[in-house]
């Protein structure tokens, strides 16, 4: 039945003078066959005929037309038998026929309504077992992403505490035989090391504000090339060099230490992909944004090993690294690109890379944010 059920819907999408064409061509076609059998003795074959308009009408149309209809059959049916002249002689017939296309109307309606009410039950048991699986798929995505996250930071975390209990255990072992200047390269190295945890514990909040939409900041006109300088100041460039092409008079909409952490996270990137003494661009242009208003686009372009383009998809995902860099020496939170994404965003800007995946072609790291005319 609920295989039928599935085929028959196809006629209730016809528009509705289909539908009463179809309903009266049966009907029509049931007439043909009554008058022969008006002249057979076998006179309730006339009710069986006239079973099939009243089933599809009681079937396809909604409650109402269908009780019209069948009443307008039901009195043809009573006309065309006193016009043959046989209605008093049929009487019975005519009673008997009438309580059959109530009983087939009824039961029909009532099959439908069962039928229908089934499958809006199985619709839902589908829908809801959909739910459940995307549900589940998303819990396990953020169980596998904060086991992610737990797996970098405390693989970050162990090399700054190493080398702070490293330089410590060797004050408290030779404190008596160490003179001045070592002591004190021992601290530097041990404060080098709380000062990278500072930075691991800073980045893991920042990006916990910044997912809960809590983070609140002023806009305000940034001269774009004071703020890279500003930020170049405080990177360690590991031997590269970094050549900045900004104009003096360009300047972006938005917030100077947003900025200057977007520009120090992507360099940092750059410096730790790209071979020693190799040289990384930072240049901005002004472009046209989806047609709207002007926009400043920041490119910082590194010749490191690139970005294959299956892996640019999940680049600025949270705590997401690439396989490569997994049992490699680099070291990462995967939060860097993420939180960048984020205050982009945040500031009316969009962010994006570009590369071919070749070593030695590097990528190019792109975002934009409003201009200030």
């Amino acid at each position: 039945m609920l295989k039928l059920h599935a085929l028959l819907p196809y006629l209730r999408h016809l528009s509705p003078m289909l539908r009463w064409g179809i309903g009266t061509l049966a009907f029509l076609f049931c007439l043909l066959l009554f008058l022969p059998a008006m002249l057979s003795p076998f006179d309730r074959l006339i009710i069986i005929l006239l079973m099939l308009p009243v089933a599809y009408v009681a079937w396809f149309l909604p409650l109402r037309p269908a009780s019209f209809c069948i009443s307008v059959i039901v009195m043809l049916f009573f006309l065309v038998l006193f016009l043959l002249g046989r209605g008093l002689l049929f009487f019975p017939l005519m009673v008997f026929g009438a309580v059959i296309f109530f009983v087939e109307t009824c039961a029909i309606r009532g099959t439908h309504l069962a039928l229908q009410l089934a499958v809006q039950a199985s619709q839902k048991t589908k829908q809801a077992e959909l739910q459940m699986t995307q549900a589940s798929e998303r819990l396990q995505n953020l169980n596998d992403l904060k086991d992610q996250f737990l797996l970098n930071i405390s693989h970050e975390l162990r090399t700054p505490l190493t080398e702070v209990r490293g330089y410590i255990d060797l004050l408290q072992e030779n404190h008596a035989h160490l003179d001045i200047e070592t002591r004190v390269e021992f601290l530097e190295h041990a404060a080098h090391g709380c000062n990278e945890l500072e930075l691991l514990v800073d980045i893991a909040l920042e990006a916990t504000h910044l997912e809960s939409g809590r983070a609140t900041f002023e806009l305000a006109s940034i001269p774009l090339g004071k703020c890279a300088l500003a930020m170049l100041d405080r990177i360690n460039l590991q031997g590269h060099e970094v050549h900045i092409d900004i104009p003096d008079t360009m300047a972006v909409w938005a917030n100077w230490q947003h900025v200057e952490r977007i520009l120090g996270n992507i360099l940092s990137n750059a410096l730790k992909y790209s071979p020693a003494a190799t040289t990384v661009t930072i240049s901005a242009t002004l472009i046209s944004e989806n047609g709207v208003f002007p926009h400043v686009c920041v490119r910082v372009q590194d010749a490191g090993p690139g970005v294959q383009a299956a892996d640019m998809p999940n680049l600025f995902q949270k705590a997401v690294r690439l396989k490569r860099d997994m049992t490699g020496s680099v070291r990462g939170t995967g939060l860097g690109l993420y939180i960048s994404k984020q205050l982009v965003e945040v500031m009316g800007g969009r962010i994006w890379v570009e590369s071919t995946g070749i070593p030695g072609q590097g990528s190019c790291f792109c975002f934009t944010l409003p201009a200030v005319k």
